[in-house]
């Protein structure tokens, strides 16, 4: 099925006729510097591909009959690129996340492969539909389930108890991953490691007999597993554990020798994501690499500069060369290196922080060549992947023509000019445009026909077939929210109650997600607003999650609940933005959260039944 959809991902983006699409199923890359992935020298040779793969490699390929050709000559041929770390809904400042944007930023630099780790399990399904259906283009995405420790990192943010899966012991661990797999992900992202770079206490760490657990009930079903390891004693849990690959890097101390024997010993790669702690105070960028920005991007580097250069605190310069020290150091040890970014956090941005990552691989010791094969076969090898990341007869047709000879000299690889998913060729143009528009980028609509959650359906879902999950404030102390469906015959009250954290405002919220994963935005443009019976002993806020508007600016009423249970309509007039200045669209909703506010350490209850669109 996957060809037909990828054909109408071109034409919906393309159009009949366009140069950009090739016009037959064959496509014969004539004369190319290809370089296969592997670090070998490149050669001069044709590539043809047929369907989603590459057929034939080698000088003077026949031409089939109806084949579209391309004249390579003085360009290089590479595989697409892979990024084994990134945060997709994460725009790396703050801004509206765009999904859609970001696909294109990686598929603008030749990045053809990303694994995705700012997922929920409920996200991944919604996602595959979006992208399968051709309505919006993105690279082959790797879609991950996180789950991490009680207490430790991945769970301070206030996402909820669903977003980062929490195990402390193996028996919690076989449940956790017997959860987690039910979404099929693609890798399983473990947040293993909660040293805090020394900025701020530590966090819980994940004991090896539980991420034991996790990496073997992975692997039973072929799905890779990478931590978050920041320290070397994390990293040599991770490595015993049989891990596919430490992400992020060790940043405490220099690796030694028994954590290179544990890598060796199971196998286990390494991704620095150099990017994310490589200081920004300094930092500064190739002409290439500044064209390649989106313009907010480009304005926020401007303002840094523009500025007095910031003093690198001391501990940030030492973690700084200690992972510059250890690539070296794996290098030598034949430690297999991958790519990955962490883009999505703060001024890493999207695609160009692939090749930016790649570049300084070369600044510590690879070769260019051996850093594109790091970026290409090497990260595909590292999730288990055999059928992408070179360039051979029967690997799948991602590939990437850059001018000049990045093996070379890695700078070239900005130079890209055509790129290839599974066979077909990306619309550049038409990405950059959409990258560089400042409006949110469209997205496929749902459209409300008014019943949210009568409390009907028997799993716990709403009548949207949406899970209806929990959110708190940040911090490590957050509040906890537990989410219940007494038995009360036919129709199922949604009751909530909330323990309170520590912080000075703290707040639970039941979030009902009118689409799901709160991926697609909700067209309930043809009602007055939202209804729904209530009963509880507090003041209360329905907040809106809107598509294309920040979480900080959010929609929100108030409104009251007694012992009693009462009727509620709060017409779409009645919500409000902080600072007034943007109207609610009620065409891209999201989800509604329902929020319980309360005295530190107190707890609060509210109970929700009937919950529907009125017009």
């Amino acid at each position: 099925m996957l060809r037909p959809l990828l054909a109408l991902a071109a034409a919906l983006f393309l159009g009949s006729g366009s140069s950009e699409a090739p016009a037959s199923d064959a496509i014969l890359i004539r004369s190319a510097r290809v370089f296969d992935g592997t670090g070998a020298p490149a050669q001069t040779a044709d590539v043809l591909v047929e369907g989603d793969r590459i057929v034939a490699v080698g000088p003077h390929l026949v031409k089939p009959r109806g084949a579209h050709t391309i004249d390579a000559r003085g360009l290089t041929l590479l595989p697409g690129l892979h990024d084994l770390h990134t945060h997709l809904r994460s725009p790396a400042f703050a801004a509206p996340d765009d999904l859609a944007k970001a696909y294109a930023q990686y598929l603008l630099a030749g990045v053809t492969s990303v694994n995705d780790y700012s997922l929920s399990g409920e996200m991944i399904e919604p996602i595959r539909a979006m992208t399968a259906s051709g309505q919006v283009v993105a690279p082959h995405l790797e879609l991950a389930v996180r789950l991490g420790v009680p207490g430790g990192h991945g769970t301070e943010f206030g996402w909820g108890s669903y977003f980062t899966l929490e195990a402390a012991t193996p028996r919690a661990a076989h449940a956790a991953i017997k959860a987690a797999l039910a979404y099929r992900p693609d890798v399983i992202k473990v947040f293993a490691d909660g040293w805090r770079y020394d900025r701020s206490p530590d966090l819980n760490s994940m004991n090896e007999p539980t991420l034991a657990a996790i990496v073997t009930d992975a692997h039973a079903v072929n799905t890779p597993v990478i931590t978050h390891t920041v320290t070397l004693e994390g990293a040599k849990v991770a490595a015993a554990a049989g891990v596919d690959a430490v992400g992020h890097g060790v940043g405490d101390a220099g690796i030694d020798d028994e954590l290179i024997a544990l890598m060796r010993a199971h196998r286990t790669g390494y991704v620095a994501t150099l990017v994310v702690y490589e200081p920004q105070q300094d930092r500064t960028f190739l002409p290439t690499e500044w064209r390649d920005l989106r313009a907010p991007e480009r304005a926020r580097e401007q303002a840094r500069m523009d500025a007095p250069i910031a003093a690198i605190p001391a501990l940030e310069e030492k973690r700084w060369q200690i992972m510059r020290d250890n690539i070296a150091r794996l290098k030598a040890a034949g430690i297999p290196i991958g790519i990955g970014t962490d883009a999505g956090i703060g001024g890493v941005y999207h695609g160009t922080s692939t090749i930016r990552e790649i570049r300084l691989l070369t600044q510590l010791g690879l070769t260019p060549a051996e850093a594109l094969a790091a970026a290409t076969s090497v990260s595909a090898r590292l999730i288990g992947s055999t059928d992408h990341g070179r360039i051979a007869p029967g690997q799948r047709a991602d590939l990437v023509l850059t001018g000049g000879r990045p093996d070379e000299r890695i700078d070239d690889l900005y130079d890209v000019r055509r790129v290839f998913v599974s066979g077909l060729e990306v619309p550049l143009k038409r990405l950059r445009a959409l990258v560089d528009s400042d409006r949110p980028s469209p997205l496929p609509v749902v459209r409300m026909t008014g019943p949210i959650d009568t409390g009907a359906r028997g799993d716990g879902r709403t009548d949207l077939n949406t899970l209806p999950v929990d959110s708190t404030e940040a911090g490590v102390d957050h509040s906890h929210l537990d989410v219940v469906r007494p038995d009360e015959g036919a129709a199922k009250r949604l009751f909530v109650t909330a323990r309170m954290g520590g912080g000075p405002r703290p707040y639970a919220q039941l979030v009902v997600p009118l689409t799901r994963g709160a991926i697609l935005p909700a067209d309930a443009s043809g009602f007055t607003g939202i209804a729904f019976t209530a009963r509880g002993t507090g003041e209360y806020r329905l907040i809106l999650d809107s598509y294309g508007i920040d979480g900080g600016a959010a929609f929100a009423a108030p409104f009251t609940a007694g012992e009693q249970e009462v009727e509620v309509r709060l017409p779409f007039s009645a919500f409000t933005s902080p600072d007034g200045a943007v109207r609610l669209d009620p065409a891209r909703l999201r989800a509604l959260a329902f929020r319980l506010s309360g005295e530190p350490r107190g707890r609060e209850w509210l109970q929700l039944a009937k919950l529907h669109f009125y017009r």
